[in-house]
C-alpha cells in the first residue's frame, strides 16, 4: 500500500462529504464498506457505508446553509499500512445562522485504492451540542 494513497482516499471522501457530493464520494468505498459507529454512543452499530453516507448526508450535511455549506481542513494525519487515522476541523454556519466549528478524528482503511472502513471518533457531547445548533 502507498501510504500517500490511504491519505489521499480518506481526504477526498471527507471533502466530498462536507460538500454533500455524494457521487464523489460513492466511487471510493468498496461495496462491502462499513462504517463502525462509535461503541459510546446509545445505540452502536456497524452499518454499510452506502447506507450510512446518504443517512449522514441528510442528517447532518443537509443542517448546514447550502450557501455557505461547511469546509474540512486537515489538522493531521498519521498513516501505517493500509490505515489513514485524519484530524480535521470542519467549520460551517447551520441553517439556524448559528456557526459550527468542531475537531474530529477518522480512520479509514483503504484496500485496492478504495475504503473498505470508515470508524468516525468524537466526543458524544459535541455531537449532542451541534444536534441544538441545527435545530435551535
Amino acid at each position: 500500500m502507498n501510504w500517500p494513497l490511504a491519505k489521499h482516499v480518506g481526504l477526498q471522501f471527507l471533502r466530498g462529504f462536507s460538500r454533500g457530493q455524494l457521487d464523489g464520494s460513492f466511487g471510493l468505498y468498496a461495496l462491502g464498506a462499513t462504517w463502525h459507529f462509535q461503541s459510546t454512543l446509545h445505540d452502536p452499530a456497524v452499518v454499510p457505508v452506502r447506507h450510512a453516507v446518504p443517512f449522514l448526508m441528510d442528517a447532518l450535511v443537509g443542517g448546514f446553509d447550502p450557501a455557505s455549506g461547511y469546509s474540512v481542513e486537515l489538522d493531521n494525519c498519521i498513516v501505517e499500512g493500509d490505515e489513514a487515522a485524519i484530524e480535521y476541523r470542519a467549520t460551517g454556519n447551520a441553517r439556524t445562522g448559528q456557526i459550527h466549528a468542531n475537531r474530529y478524528l477518522v480512520r479509514f482503511t483503504v484496500t485496492g485504492g478504495t475504503i473498505v472502513s470508515i470508524r468516525p471518533y468524537f466526543a458524544a457531547i459535541s455531537l449532542v451540542g451541534f444536534c441544538q445548533i441545527l435545530t435551535s
